[in-house]
């Protein structure tokens, strides 16, 4: 059993829960149900604050299992071409790493942990070290070109708009589509409330350059919607020929 607590600011002690009993609930025939602070859902980490962060550093976690299973023989192979490390890389760890991240409430630190693995992952893929980074000032957006591959926020945000067009056009009569229009008439809490559905939602159309008002009518559309969603442009900078470096550096 997950125990989901209300907002701290709710209790007079939240350490303790103002004293909740979080002990194991024993039953007649013997059996005991363990009441939880995490658990599995769907594939989903759900934790007791309902922040993602729990559900982050397990997808990451998955996801260096994937990276380091595969680097050996395809990822840091001379025998694979980097069309078909890139084609690796997207259908299995990073589709493992932004698993279920269509609702996530990301904040700064977890944006960090996700970047910093899709970094690292790039970097190994191209034979960069962080020693050819710092000595040939390599940028993290040349190894990504090399590779043809999008920052992690493309790839999140991408899921993000398809997930809200998928709800924004169920009947209004559907759970999730009231959920997204919704509104608590509760009195705002002291201090910053935590980061909510809605403004991650706002960020990733801000993202995409999509005006908040009346993103939903657009929705309707499924087909101009996902073109929209799959079409997000990222700055064009410049960038250094990574693979030419690492030639200078092997003396070819």
């Amino acid at each position: 059993m997950l125990f989901c607590a209300a907002p701290p600011m709710s209790y007079i002690n939240p350490h303790t829960y103002d004293n909740a009993n979080l002990s194991d609930i024993r039953l007649p025939s013997g059996n005991v149900i363990p009441v939880v602070d995490k658990a599995r859902y769907l594939g989903s980490m759900i934790s007791r604050d309902g922040t993602d962060t729990v559900d982050v550093v397990a997808r990451v976690a998955a996801a260096t299992k994937a990276f380091g299973s595969l680097s050996r023989l395809v990822f840091r192979s001379d025998q694979v071409s980097a069309a078909a490390k890139r084609e690796a890389y997207v259908a299995i760890v990073l589709a493992i790493l932004i698993y279920g991240s269509e609702s996530w409430c990301l904040t700064a630190e977890m944006w960090g942990r996700l970047k910093r693995f899709h970094h690292q992952c790039a970097r190994a893929v191209c034979g960069v070290s962080m020693w050819h980074t710092r000595e040939y000032r390599i940028t993290t957006v040349s190894v990504l070109k090399v590779l043809k591959l999008r920052s992690i926020e493309t790839y999140i945000r991408r899921r993000q708009l398809q997930w809200a067009g998928h709800v924004a056009r169920m009947p209004p009569t559907r759970l999730p589509r009231m959920f997204l229009t919704s509104w608590c008439g509760h009195p705002r809490p002291q201090r910053r409330p935590d980061f909510t559905y809605g403004e991650s939602l706002a960020s990733a159309l801000e993202y995409a350059g999509i005006e908040q008002e009346g993103w939903m009518e657009a929705a309707q559309d499924r087909a101009g919607w996902k073109q929209r969603a799959n079409g997000i442009r990222e700055p064009d900078v410049g960038h250094i020929d990574v693979h030419a470096v690492l030639r200078r550096r092997a003396g070819v």
